[in-house]
């Protein structure tokens, strides 16, 4: 499997009775029904195309429309799975499972990119260096940003949790610096929407090794409760207090709270 573009091995199933067609070079607007073309039995020339539901398909190639300061939309080009039929470009929300995990893409840091770049790691305040990131659709339908040498032992996690249909998904990823800086400066400000936030520089979230996921509250939620029993096996372990949903990928402190018979760091108490 390409873990840099996982949608190009597998198997999709339109899943939405609604699934349009859009025009290739212009995705947000629609494909419709010309005069010459085959029409299904009820359609009409000037009627939207659409891939009928529960068509299996195969998607070659994304394109990644954004659609405001962090909205975007994943249009997916659909194949039937013998690759000799074209169904053409449709939203992957269209899609079972809405292609929530899929990994789109790497992001190799660009030449001479600084400490304050979007590939910039750094830790307790201090610039590790650049980091090729991986671009993966999240919980929200949102593209978020991997650091390339957590996304496997992240995806084994996902993997994992689905032999017992629990659905790990992340809402955050890979922050860069000025990201950081504003969900920083939104929390101290105490404006609407924002949560506790490191300052820039010093958030695990940017240095590649913390994944916020979700869950809904702590205890008793499946997902919680399935990585309080599996997560530390796997690598990962919750270290902040008060947030359920933040797990780091940190394989010596996992062991030594599975040696401890613990999902958590000692700090950890809420």
């Amino acid at each position: 499997m390409s873990h840099t573009s996982s949608y190009l091995d597998k198997i999709f199933t339109v899943a939405d009775p609604d699934a349009r067609l859009r025009k290739p070079g212009d995705l947000m607007n629609f494909l419709t029904f010309t005069a010459g073309q085959p029409l299904p039995e009820g359609a009409a020339i000037g009627d939207i195309r659409k891939i009928p539901q529960n068509t299996k398909v195969k998607i070659d190639d994304i394109e990644i429309v954004r659609t405001g300061t962090s909205g975007s939309i994943v249009f997916g080009h659909a194949m039937s799975l013998n690759g000799t039929t074209e169904h053409g470009w449709t939203s992957t929300r269209n899609l079972a499972g809405k292609f929530v995990n899929e990994t789109l893409g790497e992001l190799p840091p660009a030449p001479g990119a600084g400490k304050f770049g979007p590939n910039a790691a750094w830790a307790g305040g201090s610039f590790l260096g650049q980091r090729t990131l991986v671009e993966i659709v999240d919980v929200k339908l949102e593209i978020e940003r991997l650091a390339l040498d957590t996304l496997e032992p992240y995806l084994a996690l996902v993997k994992a949790a689905a032999t017992s249909n629990v659905l790990v998904a992340i809402n955050s990823g890979f922050r860069s610096y000025p990201e950081q800086k504003l969900l920083f400066e939104g929390f101290k400000k105490h404006l609407p929407g924002f949560n506790t936030a490191a300052p820039p520089g010093t958030s695990k979230h940017q240095n590649g090794i913390a994944f916020d996921i979700r869950v809904a509250g702590g205890d008793g939620d499946p997902v919680y409760e399935w990585l309080k029993k599996n997560g530390p096996a796997l690598g990962f372990i919750r270290t902040v207090n008060r947030e359920p949903w933040h797990w780091e990928f940190d394989k010596v402190k996992a062991a030594k709270a599975v040696a401890k018979g613990t999902f958590k760091t000692a700090n950890v108490n809420v």
